[in-house]
């Protein structure tokens, strides 16, 4: 057998196993296997795609909000679609296949952390890896991202290669994951997902009382801020949104604590994020706050979470200060 028949052999053989086994994982249930960020994602999404339980009132943003917007505190028509990691993609896409299947809310609010406007936190390991957007949404996002921010052309194809391995499902993006799991985390899926779903969305995350004692400052908080132009992109779209379906839109802060101010102070980091906000609120004639919101530390979970006090505290000053 000559070397080049070998060679052609070889990848014919080695492209129909990967074939073989990208066929066997689509056919595994997801909530056997995924991580535990996993149920949260999926009820998030299972609810803006079902019809029924339309809400007045939703929120959407990051893990902060998810943690700081208690529903129950609210009323029985707020709902909390923010997500871990997300960022003004995600919210679009959330808010855009909600429309399609509920009546227009009264009022929606976002809040993102600064850091979800500089860097794309989970959109490989959680936006494309649990499947979150569809087949086009995903397409469509990835283009996006790819048209807007200063990149390699290298680099550029690179990551289309890479992303396409999450949308068909290879086994190079899920085979070590399910090995890992054993198909054993079913039932704890299930319950996060039913606890979630009865808090109408809500969560917490940090929840360690002596978190400050510890404390390491993020890494994205070491930087000066500077938005990428794909998160400006879809923030804007978010309000046109809201615009075009008559929508009271708002974009309000989540609390920080001084320590990570003081940390992140020694960069520039907050002034040039508030001058984005007013400059952004001005040119859309939008909602939007830039004064920042300071709370002790004891009502922290961590350094980013509000705990349980923390988080009934800013849901009621929310909902006294909107009148919801």
């Amino acid at each position: 057998m000559s070397d080049k028949s070998y060679v052609v052999k070889f990848v014919a053989l080695t492209f129909l196993n990967m074939l073989l086994l990208t066929l066997v994982i689509r056919l595994i249930p997801e909530n056997n296997y995924f991580d535990g960020e996993y149920p949260f994602w999926k009820q998030q999404r299972d609810y803006t795609h079902t019809t029924d339980n339309a809400s007045q009132i939703l929120f959407l943003g990051d893990s902060a909000f998810k943690a700081a917007v208690i529903p129950d505190l609210i009323g029985d028509s707020a709902y909390n679609l923010s997500l871990g990691g997300a960022g003004p993609i995600e919210m679009y896409y959330s808010l855009k296949n909600y429309l399609e299947n509920h009546p227009k809310p009264q009022k929606v609010f976002f809040s993102f952390a600064p850091m979800h406007f500089t860097y794309l936190d989970r959109y490989r390991d959680r936006t494309l890896y649990f499947h979150f957007l569809s087949p086009q949404e995903q397409i469509e996002s990835q283009l996006n991202i790819l048209s807007f921010d200063d990149m390699p052309l290298s680099d550029k194809l690179l990551m289309s290669m890479d992303n396409w391995q999450y949308l068909l499902k290879f086994p190079t993006k899920y085979f070590q994951t399910i090995k890992n799991s054993e198909l054993k985390r079913g039932h704890f899926n299930e319950e996060h997902y039913q606890q979630t779903a009865a808090e109408r969305g809500h969560m917490f995350f940090g929840r360690n009382p002596e978190w400050f004692n510890k404390y390491e400052i993020h890494k994205q908080l070491q930087v000066d801020f500077k938005p990428l132009q794909v998160e400006d992109f879809y923030l804007r779209k978010l309000f046109q949104l809201c615009t075009d379906n008559d929508i009271q839109a708002y974009m309000v802060q989540t609390p920080i604590n001084q320590i990570t101010y003081s940390a992140a102070s020694k960069y520039d980091y907050f002034p040039p994020y508030q001058e984005y906000l007013k400059n952004l609120a001005e040119e859309l004639s939008a909602n939007i706050e830039s004064d920042l919101i300071f709370y002790d530390v004891t009502l922290f979970g961590d350094e980013l979470h509000l705990n349980e006090k923390g988080a009934e505290i800013y849901s009621k000053n929310l909902k006294e200060k909107y009148n919801l």
